[in-house]
């Protein structure tokens, strides 16, 4: 006698309070069936569901249900027929998003009691009951033991279902009440999206946390500071557009851009990813919650704590996956693209969960996105991933956009500023010195009205152009602050290796001289001289390392003087000897600036000197350029109203970076390198009503750096 297969209502039990992590959850699973139905509308009510033993009713216009709809689909556990061809999407075209049939289930066990009713639109003044008692279920020995009636009747009511869960299990306390509220209003993204699909809902806070969600946007975009429209075609290729706060596109990328890896292949080359994911496209509005910070925001009257009330329950990128948000991206505490984390480590022009909105919407025509069975998101597979990837890069892109705006408009702000305040304080003083010359007895009220108009004119512009400068100076501490910190913490350490290395040193000589003394020379130079002398070689170069940054942060090199570029240029180079020395690098020195001098400080000098020769050192320390000749070049020229000072190198040239991206702080090659030398050397030229220049490839092979400086008269060598 044969058997077929049975399981215990225990499994319906687990599956319906082990699956789902949160009772809104639940309700979700209730709206999508609703949006597969093809509803327009859905409307939820929760009666008396704050304490166990209350109602749950979900009612759409969707196109309801059959007597083989209800058998074959409602009733079946885990099999949905929207899985079948024919059936993925709906009447009006909808790709449907429920998948695995267990959902519902999850859903309809919140209570111990549920009554369903359907009107079908393929049937015509029909409708269908059909009631699951669970306590009955759960008392019986296998769920299929107890029958279920589908009853007919007769109706004039339009198509639709409600479903209605009966005493409830649990309550929804005022956090799940909370979450289905604003995952409902986020059900289908924000009003700027057109859809067909409406949610109402009559439950505890949702009509104030509607208003609170859904009015402001109309108001709160006017405050948007950015933002970024990205799109993943089907094979995998992304571009990106990066808007502004008029909406006017300031910068586009392609693939090239977009796509382009963070490591680097064997050339030193960063390669450019095929993303392997769906179609997507991603949207993202980043808020200014200081706009006085922002000069291109000061227009806004902002309601910034209402902004940020709004943020607190909008804020984040979500997923919508064909049309409806997937919890729990985008949730809060939920930063699944790990934003917070990426603008911790470099806050500008980056978005985060509490100053945007943002979401990825994707249609996944191929179904390649495979849902969790706990309903909680999608598998991490290969294609989530590459999906994350897809956004984490276009986020990636528009920061770095946004860096190379803020440092375009940063770079000699400071000398203009600066420029400004000197004009308009000269400005002042000739206006005071014009008027005194009229009115003797100025300021004891005796000064014509024209004068006083005038004054306090100047005086407005006066103290203006001082803020602005006090602002530019600001953003430059921001920087050097950090800088600070390093050097200090440099200067002590150097400070406390000079005597150490020094006896090393010594240390070294005096066992090398008394070896010498009791083992013959044939058997020291073979067993001895080598590791003596190499250990020699590299304590001094220990003892000159700690001696250079002393004699860099010098206090008498940060006086401002008419500065000789030659002289500084060849005690820089000398002071890097032993460093050049032990990489085996030429340093060739044409210096020919015919003694013309730059008014700034030796410190200055030093500063852009040493961080190019670096640079151009750090060149020859990869593997693959270890049998390369390894060449520096520097020369100065007197040209015209300048001094030329060029930097050539036989090195690789410039690799992992584009040639613009090498002046930006942050931006280096090097694993352990912090991308702020080049940044240095940028700002102290552009201080200097200077200029700089980059190539790829320079007269040696590798990379050229061209500084152009404002030149002094000559210097008088006989003072």
């Amino acid at each position: 006698m044969g058997h077929s297969l049975r399981f215990s209502p225990q499994i319906l039990r687990r599956i319906g309070e082990e699956l789902v992590q949160h009772p809104d959850y639940g309700v979700m699973e209730l709206v999508r069936n609703a949006y597969d139905a093809d509803a327009r509308n859905c409307h939820i009510r929760l009666a008396d569901a704050a304490e166990p033993g209350g109602s749950l009713r979900v009612v759409d216009d969707g196109d309801g249900m059959t007597a083989e709809d209800l058998a074959l689909s409602f009733l079946l556990i885990g099999s949905s027929v929207k899985t079948h061809d024919g059936a993925r999407y709906t009447r009006s075209g909808r790709r449907k998003v429920g998948e695995k049939g267990l959902g519902r289930i999850s859903a309809l066990r919140l209570g111990h009691r549920v009554s369903v009713r359907t009107k079908p639109r393929s049937e015509p003044g029909a409708e269908y009951a059909l009631d699951i008692d669970w306590d009955r279920i759960d008392q019986a020995q296998a769920v299929e033991d107890v029958l279920h009636e589908v009853r007919r009747t007769e109706t004039t009511e339009a198509p639709g279902t409600e479903i209605v869960v009966h005493d409830l299990r649990k309550g929804f306390a005022e956090a799940h009440a909370s979450r289905l509220a604003r995952g409902l209003l986020l059900v289908s993204g924000p009003p700027t999206r057109a859809t067909t699909f409406r949610i109402t809902c009559d439950a505890p806070g949702f009509a104030a946390l509607e208003r609170d969600v859904m009015s402001p946007w109309e108001q709160f975009t006017e405050a948007v500071e950015f933002r970024l429209v990205a799109e993943l075609d089907e094979n995998g290729q992304a571009r990106a557009t990066l808007y502004n706060w008029r909406g006017e596109p300031e910068y586009q990328g392609d693939h090239s851009d977009v796509g382009r890896g963070r490591t680097r292949d064997a050339r030193g080359k960063p390669p450019v990813l095929q993303f392997q994911a769906p179609a997507a496209f991603l949207e993202v509005w980043t808020f200014n919650l200081n706009p006085g910070a922002s000069a291109e925001l000061r227009h806004v009257q902002q309601d910034t704590e209402g902004l940020k009330s709004w943020l607190r329950q909008v804020g984040g990128i979500h997923l919508f996956h064909r049309g409806l948000r997937v919890q729990p991206y985008g949730d809060r505490g939920d930063d699944w693209l790990a934003i917070n984390v990426r603008r911790a480590g470099s806050p500008e022009g980056r978005p985060s969960t509490n100053n945007s909105f943002g979401g990825i919407w994707v249609e996944d025509p191929g179904d390649v996105l495979r849902p969790k069975t706990d309903r909680s998101g999608f598998v991490d597979d290969v294609a989530f991933l590459e999906l994350q990837a897809f956004a984490r890069h276009a986020l990636d892109w528009a920061a770095e956009k946004r860096l190379d705006r803020r440092e375009a408009r940063r770079v000699g702000k400071v000398r203009k500023t600066r420029d400004k305040a000197e004009a308009a304080e000269e400005e002042l003083n000739r206006v005071l010195e014009a008027a005194s010359d009229r009115a003797p007895t100025l300021f004891d009220n005796e000064a014509a009205p024209s004068d006083v108009a005038r004054i306090k004119i100047a005086a407005r512009d006066l103290v203006a152009t001082k803020q602005e400068e006090i602002q530019a100076l600001r953003e430059d501490l921001l920087l050097y602050r950090t800088l600070a910190t390093v050097g200090t913490s440099t200067a002590v350490f150097a400070h406390e290796s000079i005597k150490p290395a020094a006896r090393i040193v010594t240390l070294l000589k005096s066992v090398r001289t008394r070896l010498q003394r009791v083992i013959t020379g044939e058997d020291y130079e073979a067993g001895f001289a080598n590791p003596i002398e190499s250990s020699i070689s590299s304590a001094e170069t220990v003892n000159t390392f700690a001696r250079l940054p002393l004699d860099l942060l010098a206090k008498r090199k940060r006086r401002a003087e008419d500065v000789d570029v030659d002289v500084a240029c060849r005690e820089t180079v000398q002071l890097f000897m032993p460093y050049l020395r032990l990489g085996r690098i030429d340093v060739q020195l044409d210096l020919d600036a015919q003694q013309s001098a730059v008014r700034t400080t030796v410190a200055d000098v030093e500063s852009i000197v040493s961080n190019l020769l670096a640079n151009a050192a750090h060149a020859f320390t990869r593997e693959d350029e270890s049998d390369r000749d390894r060449i520096i070049r520097i020369s100065t020229r007197r040209e015209g109203a300048v001094v030329a000072l060029s930097v050539h190198d036989s090195g690789p040239g410039i690799r992992g970076l584009k040639v613009h991206e090498i002046w930006q702080p942050g931006r280096t090659t090097r694993d352990n390198g912090t991308g702020l030398g080049l940044t240095i050397v940028r700002d102290i030229v552009a201080d200097l009503n200077g200029s700089h220049i980059a190539q790829e490839t320079g007269e040696l092979g590798g990379a050229s750096i061209l500084i152009e400086l404002p030149a002094t008269d000559v210097v008088d060598t006989d003072t």
